[in-house]
């Protein structure tokens, strides 16, 4: 006969193994296949509701056994609010690991600006993002224009609730982020100069960014710019006046695409960035340069070049003379 104390051993030890079953298994145990499923806790929601919704969308075996599993772990005030990608089948250990370390899908926004981009087109990123309305960067009210090339390139993690933030508030708070970018990963390239030439190099670097695509062209084209503004040329940049014909209407909360702005009407116009009419640098910079071109522009590779053109499949075609310069448009822009 057996003993009671064992019956009761043997009832209790099932228990025990039944809910390190229904704990430590994956549920459903028999799938075949995996699914994701978006799974959301709320700020300040209860124990109760948790175990509930877990319930209804099919993710665990028993609403109880999670409830007593989560008690028992000391985990019931560390689950963490959040949106929740959950790869079924789970064990209910495994989902009261994820909920108590806070592994939610991230609710921030990625947004990669590009090397040579301006703000006009920087506006349009975080428009796209839902981060701000279209033109916000551009208003009147609002621009930022005098930050250009000082909005460093990178690749940047901002909160969806910026988006609740005033425009003005979104916008400092934003260019903030970028300007501080900036400072931070041009610090040794740029140290010790003055203002005024930290925003000689800057502008060159932006050009750069705009005309030529290699580091060893872009040390080039630096060195057939300082060869150009010694020797008192012009310095005639097609960048430069696109960007003047599209300066204007951004200035008026208009965007313009510098890639599609009119340079042969507006080659004969006297503006401030215009380098066939005006000798010198522009006024300042015509994108927002990242490191490459910014150590090419601290570092002009010598030559006897005065001329560059770029073809249309990217290539760089140098010229000594006005002359051979003439036949390299011939041969590559006709």
């Amino acid at each position: 006969m057996i003993a009671k104390s064992h019956i009761i051993f043997a009832l209790i030890l099932a228990v025990l193994i039944l809910g390190a079953a229904l704990v430590y298994l994956p549920y459903p145990l028999l799938s075949s296949r995996s699914q994701n499923i978006e799974f959301n806790i709320d700020s300040g929601q209860s124990l109760n509701l948790i175990a509930d919704n877990l319930a209804i969308h099919g993710l665990i075996n028993s609403r109880y056994v999670f409830e007593a599993y989560v008690r028992l772990s000391g985990d019931s005030k560390r689950l963490q609010a959040g949106k929740y990608l959950i790869n079924q089948p789970v064990s209910i250990s495994q989902l009261v690991n994820d909920f108590s370390n806070g592994l939610a899908e991230s609710n921030d926004i990625e947004i990669t600006i590009p090397e040579g981009t301006n703000i006009a087109d920087i506006d349009k990123l975080f428009a796209g993002a839902g981060l701000m309305q279209e033109g916000d960067f551009l208003k009147p009210q609002t621009t930022r224009l005098d930050f250009e090339g000082y909005l460093f390139p990178d690749t940047y993690r901002f909160d969806r609730k910026i988006s609740l933030l005033d425009p003005q508030a979104r916008i400092n708070t934003i260019f903030q982020v970028l300007n501080s970018n900036f400072k931070a990963k041009t610090a040794k390239l740029l140290a010790g100069l003055t203002q005024a030439q930290n925003l000689r190099f800057v502008i060159i670097a932006s050009i750069l960014e705009r005309e030529v695509k290699t580091q060893s062209d872009m040390q080039l084209v630096t060195g057939i710019i300082e060869r150009r503004l010694k020797l008192g040329m012009p310095l005639e940049i097609d960048a430069t006046v696109a960007y003047g014909v599209c300066y204007p209407k951004w200035l008026s909360g208009k965007y313009c695409n510098v890639s599609s702005a009119d340079i042969v009407d507006n080659i004969v116009i006297n503006t401030a960035y215009n380098t066939y009419v005006r000798k010198g640098l522009p006024q300042g910079p015509i994108s927002n340069p990242g490191l490459r071109s910014i150590e090419a522009a601290l570092q002009p590779a010598p030559s006897d070049y005065l001329y560059y053109l770029t073809t249309k499949d990217g290539v760089t075609i140098f010229s000594k003379t006005a002359a051979e310069h003439l036949i390299a448009r011939q041969k590559y822009l006709k």
